[in-house]
């Protein structure tokens, strides 16, 4: 099972555009890579999807086990040619704090480190301190051939490993990817230029020979059989331009335990699939499209009556502001939403990456019993406005908002790996009867 681990350690250097950059040019070579990222969180561009035809998977040592995060890795890399786990190493001083870190996955799943030097972070003469482990080196914003070919005989000297490859400054380049709104794909001609970068300086024979050197050991990997609950669900998944963030591992589990997932539209659909027990609306860009989802009252109306049957909706990130009475647009406009969440969905001025968080579940839920512990990424896009009592689940002072419902809706701005939270699936699949409504609500028929 080829593999390999790449990742950067300087403070503040940033080294997805190289990784970017070595997807493509393996692409263009006929290597068939899967992208896993190292946090259980959405990235800002789907920048693996545009290059291999293959959305980025999850893997997290903060929210999964050794085993689960194994029998991921295994279930996602075995239709590739090439796994690439991408993520951060902890510098020479270490690294504390919460999230997945890569250093375990590293471990867990005997990777071979490729480490990223963004060659304008270092000192004049002097190259960083050697990371252990480490099997080879790639170099980011040389400015040419001649600082790459001096810089790879620097490191190969000090460091005694390989540089496999070297991606140019490309200012220009770079420019045009950070003008790219958040969430939309890489240009076809964006990431040739970023493979032809890399093909100027790479050895690919040398580095698919590191990434093919180790067995993956199989031992004492469970395989979970499919069907295996005695009551079957369908779980209707949106998914649009407007709605398009979900965990492949979470789909997957459902799928293996019985469930039938189905997608529609709230864009351009007028009903929900027929026989739907849960509704997922999973996160997106709905701001964006504000207008056409809110003229689309067929699909409003659709989500209300699903509400009023005694059926379940889970929303997380935009799907929960969709949820919403209310909606704020990039432009300053106010637009109706479903109204079935008491709330108006503010978008937030300066949104911050993902950032981990641990929450006490303090009322039962159709998703979850009283006292679980969820552990998930906050989005820090949207904020909601309450606009009645919005029904808190979290016990966590200062977090009342961040997860909450109304009869049987839970929406959440933490995004959760359902793969990682075993309990959540099985909560899937129980009968109506045994769901208790969080408040004792009736949904309003039109949105208000």
């Amino acid at each position: 099972m080829p593999r390999l681990a790449v990742g950067s350690f300087q403070p503040g250097a940033n080294p997805q555009i190289l990784v970017w950059a070595l997807m493509e040019a393996l692409h263009q070579c006929g290597v068939q890579v899967q992208s896993f990222l190292s946090r259980a969180c959405f990235p800002g561009y789907p920048g693996a999807a545009s290059i291999t035809g293959l959305s980025a998977r999850h893997l997290d040592s903060w929210l999964m086990s050794p085993e689960t995060c194994r029998e991921a890795f295994v279930r996602g890399a075995q239709s590739a040619d090439l796994a690439l786990v991408e993520g951060r190493f902890p510098p020479a001083s270490g690294e504390n704090g919460p999230g997945g870190r890569l250093e375990p996955l590293c471990q867990w799943l005997d990777l071979p480190r490729l480490v990223v030097v963004d060659v304008s972070w270092l000192a004049q003469c002097r190259l960083p301190e050697r990371l252990p482990h480490v099997e080879g080196v790639l170099l980011d914003g040389v400015a040419g051939p001649e600082q790459a070919a001096r810089l790879a005989t620097e490191f190969e000297a000090i460091w005694g490993v390989p540089v496999l490859g070297a991606l140019e400054a490309m200012p220009r380049l770079r420019r045009q990817i950070e003008s790219i709104p958040k969430g939309n794909r890489l240009p076809r001609e964006i990431c040739h230029a970023l493979g032809a970068g890399m093909a100027k300086y790479w050895q690919p024979e040398r580095l698919l020979e590191i990434a093919r050197r180790r067995d993956f050991p199989l031992a004492g990997l469970g395989a979970r059989g499919a069907g295996s609950r005695c009551r079957k669900i369908t779980v209707a998944i949106a998914f649009d331009e407007a709605f398009n963030c979900y965990f492949p591992d979470t789909l997957e589990r459902l799928e293996q335990e019985g469930a039938s997932v189905v997608d529609f539209s709230p864009l351009r659909d007028e009903n929900l699939p027929p026989q739907a027990d849960v509704v997922y609306l999973g996160c997106g860009h709905p701001e964006r499209y504000a207008s056409a989802l809110s003229e689309n009252h067929c699909m409003m109306a659709a989500l209300r009556s699903h509400l009023c049957a005694g059926r379940r909706v889970y929303a997380e990130g935009g799907g929960a502001a969709y949820l919403c009475q209310q909606m704020d647009t990039p432009e300053g406009q106010r637009k109706r939403m479903a109204g079935i969440l008491p709330a108006i969905a503010r978008l937030a001025k300066s949104p911050r990456p993902a950032q981990p968080i641990e929450l006490t579940v303090s009322r039962s839920n159709w998703l979850c019993d009283k006292g679980t512990r969820l552990r998930g990424y906050r989005n820090s896009l949207w904020h909601f406005e309450p606009t009645g009592v919005l029904g808190g689940f979290v016990t966590e002072p200062g977090h009342e908002n961040t997860l909450a419902g109304s009869f049987h809706s839970v929406m959440s701005l933490v995004h959760l790996s359902f793969a990682a939270q075993p309990s959540c699936i099985d909560h899937f699949f129980r009968p109506r009867a045994a769901l208790a409504d969080p408040l004792p609500w009736t949904v309003p028929s039109q949105g208000l």
